[in-house]
């Protein structure tokens, strides 16, 4: 089954594509090989600016305002409520989201490799104990790279 997606744009880091259910975000994709498309509507507009302002590096938006819809299990809703928190420019680790939610570091990282919508909630700002971790259930290759380049925009690298 085909994505349909409200816009499809590319950035310094990658190329997006996002769905709206109404006015909420329920969606954000990293896309390969795919057009843009003009957003359908006024709100898939203002979303997208906002995240190309965000990963703009010469801009100063540190804070994406984004009204989500999030469809997910409320395990995940806790971690990524816990994600949300993780400031600009900081990281933490699964074990350390684990421990606050007296869950398993490996349980907090499913969570995050399912985040509907990452940057939004920035799931890029967990790292594991001893390195990078993961990143959209990734462990190398182009997403890592989006992971490392989200990090050095916010000056963690």
């Amino acid at each position: 089954m085909k994505q349909e997606y409200d816009a499809i744009f590319t950035t310094e880091i990658a190329t997006i594509g996002i769905q709206l259910e109404g006015a909420q975000l329920i969606k954000l994709d990293y896309l390969t090989r795919r057009k843009s498309k003009k957003p359908t509507s006024k709100q898939a507009q203002n979303i997208r600016d906002k995240i190309e302002k965000y990963l703009d590096a010469k801009s100063k938006v540190k804070d994406l305002k984004i009204d989500v819809k999030l469809n997910v299990t409320p395990f995940q809703r806790k971690v990524l409520k816990q994600l949300a928190l993780i400031p600009y420019g900081k990281t933490k680790t699964y074990g350390e989201i684990a421990k606050k939610l007296k869950t398993a570091p490996r349980a907090v990282g499913n969570a995050c490799r399912n985040n509907p919508v990452p940057i939004i909630i920035p799931c890029h700002r967990v790292i594991s104990a001893n390195g990078m971790g993961g990143y959209s259930g990734a462990t190398d290759g182009v997403m890592m790279d989006v992971k490392s380049q989200l990090l050095k925009l916010e000056g963690v690298l």
